[in-house]
């Protein structure tokens, strides 16, 4: 067999394969540089709500998320999920539509109109949902056990401050306005002296635009309703149920506050909280999941990053 001419020019033919491929290997794919519009869009949106601008190392999270979003929208095209999602069609129709409005082309006609003209590339609409659809299926693709009792627990201790739960108070009260607290003194004397319901009490006040009955409300409700003065002195007061307290201020005027329940603060037990916090590790390691796929996917490119 060694002596056959043919067989020699097989090997030698393999060797030139293998030796090329290893030489001069197939250039990786080019992701990047990031697109520039979307960039600025990022950093506009940011310091809207942040006046001290975006610094360096932010930008450069910045770069990462269009660079991963930018992966996950090429390998959805590859998987041609474009063609599977009723949402982008109906994208393509309204853009088709919007493109020529006297149009007589049925759907059907418009959704291959629009990818003939490659609308699914150019719009951002179209690109997020296929960056969300291909999210999914990679947390769908990959294994995700059920958190175990243990990993529950271990979190619940961990964030215990976090499942520290505020007083609350459900009460009522007689309002009186700035320009009338000098009458506080003979309403309260009144209603303790005549012993009047929350509700009778009322009609002896002012009007409050916000109501007279609340409910199960932490000092940081009572803040966002009353302001800073009346949560606290709320909060102060030794409260029963059943009994009255004040007057207490407020950004308003003055109220008269009729304690119908309160519930001291406490920690939630783990049983309150534990399908809560297996949500969260659940959600977790689908984020993680996609950051892997993301990692191991993008080793396949080159990246640009400017």
């Amino acid at each position: 067999m060694l002596r056959k001419p043919w067989l020699h020019f097989l090997l030698l033919g393999l060797l030139l394969f293998v030796g090329g491929q290893w030489l001069f290997p197939e250039p990786r794919p080019v992701l990047g540089p990031p697109n520039p519009e979307r960039l600025s869009a990022m950093v506009e949106n940011y310091t809207r709500f942040a006046p001290d601008g975006v610094s360096p190392a932010l930008f450069e999270r910045f770069i990462d998320t269009e660079l991963r979003d930018e992966l996950l929208f090429r390998e959805a095209l590859i998987r041609d999920l474009q063609y599977r999602d009723a949402a982008v069609e109906q994208r393509i129709i309204r853009n088709m539509r919007f493109l020529d409005a006297n149009t007589t082309a049925t759907d059907r006609e418009l959704v291959e109109q629009g990818y003939a003209l490659r609308l699914h590339l150019t719009d951002e609409v179209i690109r997020r949902r296929l960056v969300q659809i291909m999210e999914r299926l990679i947390m769908a693709t990959r294994l995700n056990p059920v958190p175990s009792n243990e990993a529950v627990a271990a979190r619940y201790e961990q964030e215990l401050d976090s499942w520290r739960e505020p007083a609350r108070y459900t009460f009522s009260h007689v309002f009186l306005s700035t320009e009338r607290v000098a009458e506080m003194p003979a309403l309260t004397a009144q209603i303790n002296a005549e012993k009047l319901s929350p509700d009778a009490a009322r009609l002896l006040g002012a009007p409050f635009l916000s109501g007279y009955t609340f409910r199960r409300q932490s000092p940081e409700q009572m803040t966002r309703v009353f302001g800073a003065e009346f949560a606290e002195q709320v909060s102060a007061a030794e409260v029963q149920a059943g009994s009255w307290i004040g007057p207490v201020s407020s950004v308003f005027g003055q109220h008269y506050v009729y304690i119908e329940a309160f519930e001291p603060s406490r920690t939630l037990a783990l049983e309150e909280v534990s399908l809560r916090i297996e949500r969260d590790l659940v959600r977790e390691g689908e984020e993680r999941a996609v950051v892997d796929w993301v990692e191991e996917a993008m080793a396949g490119y080159e990246v640009r990053r400017s």
